[in-house]
């Protein structure tokens, strides 16, 4: 191969490149300067006062519990929603089946967030029908809680994850599925051996990008939620907004991104292993 081969692809690479290092790599870079700039000069002073402060701690973790909460939930409901689409549909249907699915994706994260409130709210649609159906008024006491964050954010990590999964199940090999069942395989050992690993990668990249939208959301949490027990992503919106502390903000966001780094770990390793064996 020559030297001119060796060079094509990264010319091709380098619109890319520029594009990710300009609008990607130097925000990024330029938000961890602001985060080491204190009083003092530069250090770890925000880092510090960030865990000192009970209620940015409390918000981290509970950012956290409606990431990991969302994600579980959805990662379990997913798997039939795909399944179902992907093995009991017929062939011409099934892309129309799935389209209904994502309907939701059709509207803007923040309008759906909205359009659950007048839902959910006590003098909402929901209620009403109760009422009709009790013959006395009903309280449903579920907007403004965590549970109704957590109910939000989980809607669209279902449709998130059934998409990715979906993609996964359907480019299975189904001789290899009729293989497992001629040699003698019911359907629970179909789908551990067979179904279950050739999937996974796109169940993991589903939940992933699932829990990394989740993590960072303020429209459920400040719709739905009501703010009342505020997530990382609302104290950083009101540090911006209210005192304009660039730094402790960038702190916030530093600390949330390596959160979502670490959630990386495991659809790494996973990738890695796939590819060793």
């Amino acid at each position: 191969m020559t030297a001119s081969a060796n060079r094509t692809p990264w010319i091709v690479l380098l619109p890319a490149l520029l594009l990710t290092t300009m609008f990607f790599l130097l925000p990024l870079a330029n938000m961890v300067r602001l985060s080491l700039i204190t009083p003092d000069g530069l250090g770890l002073g925000n880092y510090f006062a960030f865990f000192e402060q009970a209620h940015q701690a409390d918000a981290l973790w509970r950012s956290l519990f409606l990431a990991v909460m969302a994600t579980g939930i959805s990662a379990v409901l997913a798997w039939p929603l795909a399944f179902f689409v992907a093995f009991c549909v017929a062939e011409r249907r099934r892309y129309l089946m799935l389209l209904v699915l994502l309907a939701p994706f059709w509207t803007s994260f923040t309008i759906r967030a909205f359009s659950w409130q007048l839902v959910l709210s006590d003098n909402g649609v929901l209620a009403w029908m109760l009422s009709g159906l009790w013959g006395a008024p009903v309280s449903l006491g579920f907007l403004y809680t965590m549970a109704a964050s957590v109910f939000g954010l989980t809607l669209f990590g279902t449709m998130l994850t059934t998409l990715t999964l979906f993609g996964a199940l359907v480019s299975i090999d189904r001789r290899l599925i009729e293989a497992s069942a001629s040699l003698g395989a019911g359907p629970w050992a179909m789908f551990r051996d067979v179904i279950f690993p050739l999937a996974r990668q796109g169940w993991l990249v589903g939940a992933t990008l699932t829990f990394i939208i989740c993590v960072g959301d303020y429209a459920v949490p400040t719709l739905l939620g009501g703010g009342l027990k505020p997530v990382l992503a609302q104290i950083m919106l009101s540090t911006v907004k209210g005192t304009y502390d660039l730094p402790t903000a960038a702190t916030m966001a530093v600390i949330l991104s390596g959160v979502v780094l670490i959630t990386l770990l495991p659809l790494f390793l996973a990738s890695r292993r796939r590819g060793m064996a």
